[in-house]
């Protein structure tokens, strides 16, 4: 069953409607957005109400750019949402907020199925990143879904989650009718210019694992301002670049989405840090911020996601970013340029009193890069790894298994050899 099917008369109504709507403005409308129209102290963990009042003033700011609205919630207020989404022209991906308290759970499921089944909801999602929290069991989630699903016949029913808990997760693809997944460069510490790289990366495993099931991106996004994680860093600039580049990469492959998020919402900085509060394409005032106007306008970026190569054509090398200093059990950390890292892997090694040592693992020699170049490495793994003073890093080919070493005085002449850059450095106690 496709969310693209419109499921009923007054769908296809407010679908007519929409079209003329954008044709009105000149606006190219995005796929979806998700939508929370929280504002000041509201913090829906305090159990904050939203009245239609404010969900109709909140939603009728985005209701030109955008032809989908998702939700989190289905209580609170928020059962309202696609009654007034509906009256907007707007189709709604409507979803209940499922957690370890079973009690509020039931009110959530009872209040989505009755949305569904008055057809407020043009598809229905059962949790939100349940499983990353681990606030259900794989079981008592899917066991939510086979009741939504008995219950809403005609409608498609959702779960939403990172791509790798998908992977971890085989049986719950099997449950559900769409796949809605999450991607987050960002928080991967993903530098900007090849997040959406990684992205069209994730979405080949997950589409792979669904097997012809609807796959839609769920949530993504950049903030504006915030902390710096790793590569990725948080501004105004780079959130606008961030949302062009995706959107750009989601025409180009025809694939639907939920952009996160429509509104900067306040209470979220309490929960995720400064970050937490700006990731809207709005502010919290309902202000479009500068350089979102690009993707409303109709702009595109070129492809820099299909062969990502960071830092461009050139000599292929290796470098250390983050020597931990002697003593330390923080990890080792790195870059390479110039080579397209879904083809390459960094063999790593310590010289501990004389003697060299595989890191991180005599099982794991290999050290995956990241599509933006950076990788991370674990040389603490045993014994007095912390007190090695020699470290060496070689890129070599992916599919080449390097030796591994275990207490020799000296590196094979082979890993030279075979790599293609190399770096190596002392470090005194």
């Amino acid at each position: 069953m496709s969310v693209l099917c419109l499921l009923c008369v007054s769908c296809q109504q407010t679908e007519e409607g929409h079209q003329q709507s954008s044709s009105e403005t000149g606006l190219y409308k995005i796929h979806g957005l998700n939508f929370s129209p929280y504002q000041g102290e509201q913090d829906p963990h305090l159990g904050s109400e939203i009245s239609l009042e404010q969900l109709q003033e909140r939603m009728e700011i985005i209701a030109d750019y955008t032809t989908w609205i998702r939700t989190f919630g289905s209580t609170h207020g928020l059962e309202n949402a696609g009654f007034v989404a509906h009256s907007l022209g707007l189709k709604a991906a409507l979803g209940a907020w499922l957690d370890s308290d079973h009690l509020t759970n039931e009110r959530e499921i009872e209040n989505l199925i009755l949305c569904a089944q008055t057809y407020e909801a043009d598809l229905v999602i059962v949790g939100s990143e349940v499983l990353l929290r681990g606030d259900l069991s794989e079981e008592e989630l899917i066991g939510y879904i086979e009741r939504v699903k008995r219950s809403v016949s005609e409608i498609p029913v959702a779960y939403a989650d990172v791509y790798f808990i998908f992977l971890q997760h085989p049986r719950l693809i099997q449950a559900i009718d769409v796949i809605l997944v999450n991607y987050y460069p960002y928080w991967e510490g993903i530098r900007l210019e090849q997040a959406v790289a990684a992205i069209h990366q994730w979405h080949q495993q997950i589409l792979k694992l669904a097997q012809g099931k609807q796959v839609i991106v769920s949530e993504t996004g950049w903030p504006s301002a915030g902390n710096t994680i790793g590569n990725a860093v948080p501004s105004p600039e780079n959130a606008s670049y961030y949302f062009l580049n995706f959107v750009s990469w989601a025409k180009a492959n025809q694939v639907e989405y939920f952009y996160f998020e429509a509104f900067d919402e306040p209470w979220k900085a309490k929960y995720e840090g400064p970050q937490g509060a700006h990731w809207g394409i709005w502010d919290e005032n309902g202000n479009l911020k500068p350089g979102m106007e690009r993707v409303f306008n109709g702009e595109t970026m070129e492809d820099n996601w299909t062969n990502p190569l960071p830092g461009g054509p050139g000599e292929p090398v290796i470098e250390f970013t983050y020597l931990p200093p002697y003593g330390s059990f923080d990890d080792l950390r790195g870059q390479v340029w110039h080579v397209n890292p879904l083809d390459y892997r960094v063999a790593v090694y310590i010289n501990v009193a004389g003697s060299w040592w595989t890191k991180p693992y005599q099982n794991q020699p290999l050290t995956p890069i990241r599509v933006d170049g950076s990788w991370v490495c674990d040389i603490t793994t045993g014994g007095r790894d912390q007190e090695a003073t020699e470290i060496a890093a070689f890129l070599v080919p992916k599919g080449y298994d390097p030796p591994v070493v275990l207490g020799e005085p000296f590196l094979p002449r082979e890993l030279e050899e075979r790599a293609i850059a190399w770096i190596e450095t002392t470090r005194t106690p």
